[in-house]
């Protein structure tokens, strides 16, 4: 197995990657504008916002040790 970076899992990324061509297929800009396109990327920015504190925190809670 290729280890790029440490503690860093690669099949995250793939993983990630994945979900992000599936979510750019739903929220596709070229379609017409629904309710549901809204909700859904109102979603998807919740959920990136609460990644981000988390890792900020985890982060945070390292380096205090």
């Amino acid at each position: 197995m290729v280890v790029v970076m440490p503690c860093v899992d690669n099949f995250a990324h793939a993983v990630g990657f994945a979900g992000g061509y599936l979510m750019s297929m739903v929220l596709d800009p070229l379609k017409p504008e629904r309710i549901d396109h809204i909700v859904i990327a109102l979603i998807c920015l919740a959920a990136t916002a609460a990644s981000i504190a988390a890792s900020v925190l985890t982060g945070v809670s390292l380096f205090t040790r």
